[in-house]
This record gives structure tokens, C-alpha cells and sequence, in this order.
């Protein structure tokens, strides 16, 4: 996905899911000497310290294990300023750095955030975009079927 555009809800869930469990070992994409080129590469200015600040922040939120109030502090310096023009009037963000954004995003999207089920095997989240806003699993070819597969093991074995 190198050299695309890509919308700050896509770049959040990008940050959400760059420390993924793989073959039962967690990794994380933002540490180590990768890190400033996975940043590069999707356009994230900034230190991987404060990429990783904020989306531990957020991945807490998400899982519910904090407050949401929490991520105010990423949002201090933002302001919204009015530019007047020709066409009227728009609203302008000042001061909104790569961690403000993902907290922007978080918010725009945080009905439809939420973490993959396979919560043993698989850290990921997911983004539901479906209408009934009751997808479960980051894929159902992987997680979704070694999930139900373990549950009907299970009934056969009850």
C-alpha cells in the first residue's frame, strides 16, 4: 500500500494493527530498525515513540480498558479556525499532528472500531463497514473459521 492515499481512518487502523500476533509471537512494526520506514511509507511524521504512545492509547480505549478521556491529551493543541473564501466559509484544523489525527479518526469511526475476537491469537482490530455493524473477526477465512471450527470441536467433544 506504499505511495497511496490514505484517509486518516485507514492510517488509524494501519497504526492499530502494526503490532499483530504472527504464528503465536507478538511483533510491532514501530519498533526496532523497521520503524521509521514503516512511518515513511504510509506518510507519519514523527518519532515511532509517539506513534506508539497513541495508538496503545487508542488500542486501550477500543478494548475498553480505559477511559475515552483518556485520549484528550493528544488533543491540547488543536484548534479549528475559520477561513472565509469565495465560497463561503470553511473549518481549518491548527495544530493537528499525526497523533491528534488518529484521535480525530478514532472518533469518527469509534461505532464501527473494534477489536478482533480472537482475542488469544490475534490482536488486530477492524473497521465494520457493513450495514448491520456486526462483523466480529479482522478476517473471516483466518480467525473467524479457526473460532468456529474450536467451537464445533468443542460441541462434538461435550
Amino acid at each position: 500500500m506504499s505511495n497511496m492515499v490514505r484517509s486518516d481512518d485507514e492510517l488509524l487502523l494501519e497504526l492499530l494493527n502494526s503490532a499483530p500476533i504472527v504464528d503465536g509471537v507478538p511483533t510491532d512494526a514501530l519498533r526496532g530498525s523497521g520503524a521509521s520506514g514503516w512511518l515513511r511509507e504510509r506518510g507519519i511524521p514523527g518519532p515511532a515513540a509517539a506513534a506508539r504512545e497513541v495508538r496503545d492509547a487508542v488500542a486501550d480505549v477500543v478494548r475498553g480498558e480505559v477511559s475515552a478521556a483518556s485520549l484528550g491529551r493528544f488533543l491540547r493543541d488543536v484548534r479549528q479556525v475559520p477561513v472565509v473564501s469565495a465560497d463561503g466559509v470553511r473549518w481549518r484544523l491548527e495544530g493537528a499532528r499525526f497523533p491528534a489525527r488518529a484521535v480525530l479518526a478514532w472518533a469518527e469511526v469509534k461505532d464501527r472500531l473494534r477489536p478482533c475476537e480472537n482475542d488469544a491469537e490475534c490482536r488486530l482490530f477492524l473497521i465494520d463497514r457493513s450495514k448491520a455493524n456486526v462483523r466480529r473477526w479482522c478476517s473471516m477465512s483466518t480467525c473467524g473459521n479457526r473460532l468456529k471450527a474450536r467451537r464445533h470441536q468443542a460441541r462434538l467433544h461435550d
